[in-house]
């Protein structure tokens, strides 16, 4: 008696995602579930059709990271161009070799290009995939579309609207944390005046700017004096930005939602002759180690791509069994604020 994937699934009351990882032998399966499912299969002899090779066993020693390099003019998301894209691949190509495996890089730049991705897990040339910066809504769709054909993925800081699965784990850095603190912290020091660089429509520059006006509104601080300015992560839209921000309002203070718009924001204030932290104190965001050795020294909140990059390399090895991950937001002390 010939039998499917979807029947296996729901004779054993799982999911089919779940045939899918007791088959690939993922290690974070419940014994109990694991037991159901192979019993159901040796029962009705199943065997995986060629078609869905995806499903019959790892693939190799190979994972793919899918990086979106989406542009519609408006909403610009171009994460070739990003410095902290290219200090993530750097962090997962470090995870992986931990564990035997290699990195495949695929930049994601046309529709076409998810079934390109398909091909690659159905033919079984790579047995997980990473994807970051997949957050607008086509995006989400396509996402689903292969989340629900069982292939092992995590996404990293997805939008809102990505599935549930038991084959996809999520992994989200605590942006809104970030920017709650980074404004906490200028308040606690006695600032009322605090002005947010902000940066553009992705979704951790939304939390961000969410994080600084949740600490603002907890302070009562009045809405004519909750300015922001859009840096959009580029050197000069953040110095004139900032510039603005001095010229216009009686600021005592900036968090910029990156370090490079805070580093912009130095620049704006040493121009204006303000002098750091005494005339206007700064705090950046990420933490980016190369400014400071650079000379800069910012107090700013750590998004560790470090521990971002591990955990999603466990997740896509197995070794997580949590499908929410989070990577917590750290505070660095430092001359600017």
């Amino acid at each position: 008696m010939k039998i499917s994937s979807e029947e296996i699934a729901k004779l054993a009351n799982v999911s089919r995602s779940t045939v899918s990882r007791v088959i690939n032998n993922y290690s974070n399966v419940p014994d109990e579930t694991r037991r159901r499912v192979m019993e159901v299969i040796e029962k009705y002899n199943y065997h995986p059709h060629p078609s869905a090779r995806v499903l019959a066993g790892k693939a190799n020693q190979m994972i793919l990271l899918c990086i979106s390099d989406y542009n519609d003019g408006k909403n610009r998301w171009r994460g070739t161009e990003s410095p902290y894209f290219i200090r993530m691949i750097a962090a997962l190509v470090s995870q992986s070799k931990e564990y035997g495996y290699l990195i495949s890089v695929f930049i994601v730049t046309e529709e076409a290009d998810y079934g390109k991705i398909e091909n690659m897990f159905f033919n079984r040339e790579v047995c997980a995939g990473i994807f970051i910066g997949f957050e607008f809504p086509f995006q989400i769709s396509h996402m689903n579309r292969l989340i629900m054909k069982g292939f092992s993925m995590v996404i990293i800081d997805p939008g809102t609207g990505v599935m549930e699965a038991e084959n996809v784990r999520k992994v989200f850095s605590e942006n809104l944390q970030a920017g709650y603190m980074a404004t906490s912290y200028l308040l606690k020091q006695g600032h009322r005046y605090i002005a947010h660089l902000a940066g553009d429509h992705r979704m951790s520059s939304q939390d961000r700017l969410k994080g600084y006006e949740k600490a603002m509104k907890e302070a009562d601080i009045p809405e004519e004096s909750i300015w922001i300015a859009r840096g959009n992560f580029e050197s000069n839209l953040s110095y004139q930005s900032a510039v603005k921000l001095m010229e216009n309002h009686l600021i005592t203070a900036i968090f910029a939602g990156n370090d490079l718009m805070a580093v912009c924001a130095l620049r704006a204030a040493r121009d204006l002759g303000r002098h750091v932290p005494e005339n206007i104190a700064i705090v950046g965001c990420d933490y980016t180690v190369t400014y400071r050795n650079l000379g800069f020294d910012l107090t700013s909140i750590e998004l560790s791509v470090d521990e971002i990059a591990a955990r999603a390399v466990k997740a896509a090895l197995g070794m997580e069994s949590e499908q929410n991950i989070y990577c917590k937001a750290t505070f660095h002390k430092g001359s600017s604020a």
